[in-house]
């Protein structure tokens, strides 16, 4: 089993543990560690997607350059074994030996491209998955969170009502009528003992309105 196929194994299997995983989707905290955890593993998988992309890339380029410098040297020793130079088979031979070298290099690469692309791709399609098992989650929770915030409104509100409903049942109309007819009782009293005080204050008779008249008079001249 080549590096890349151990390497593809192992993210791919924790992957799936994860997708797998079991948590109480009634549970907004539960809910919101396994989008921390989603979030955390598709940053990993992002970063990794792209590393094995620009492998890839890499690989590709090598495996280019081989198959062009391949046929640049084919078309050599094509043109030594026309020559009638004295040395030209023996050249002809040694590159035609290290053509077959590299020509085992280009299979190899060939071997690599198929599965480093095959792990690119499984990376790319894993990375999408997670994106939108995050994404399903988020929403999970906010709805969860929306819900948990209506049921908290709607039992302070029923709590308030029953309140108000108890001291209601409490004051009830002849309880009302009993406490008015008390306070009438009250200001009943109170406006005759106001008026006996004020009856008993009567004003002082003139002892010396004589007296009085003539100053009156005197400072009118």
């Amino acid at each position: 089993m080549s590096l890349f196929e151990k390497l593809r194994i192992v993210t791919l299997g924790n992957l799936h543990d994860l997708l797998d995983k079991t948590i109480d989707l009634n549970s907004p905290s539960a809910l919101r560690q396994y989008v921390r955890d989603l979030e955390e593993a598709t940053n990993k998988l992002n970063t990794e997607a792209a590393v094995q992309t620009g492998q890839l890339r890499t690989m590709t380029r090598e495996h280019d350059d081989l198959v062009s410098k391949i046929e640049q040297q084919k078309a050599v020793v094509a043109q030594l074994l026309k020559s009638t130079e004295p040395n030209a088979a023996e050249l002809a031979r040694g590159k035609a030996q290290l053509i077959l070298t590299e020509q085992k290099q280009v299979d190899s690469l060939s071997q690599n491209l198929v599965t480093q692309k095959k792990t690119a791709d499984d990376l790319a399609g894993a990375v999408i998955r997670l994106q939108n098992k995050h994404n399903e989650m988020v929403a999970r929770v906010r709805e969860l969170e929306r819900i948990d915030r209506d049921s908290k409104a709607k039992e302070q509100a029923a709590h308030a009502i029953q309140n108000a409903g108890s001291i209601l049942g409490t004051a009830d109309t002849n309880s009302v009528d009993d406490l008015q007819e008390r306070m009438l009782r009250r200001n009943d009293v109170a406006n005759a003992s106001f008026d006996q005080a004020m009856s008993s204050v009567q004003a002082e008779p003139e002892t010396n309105s004589g007296d009085v008249d003539a100053l009156l008079a005197s400072l009118k001249s």
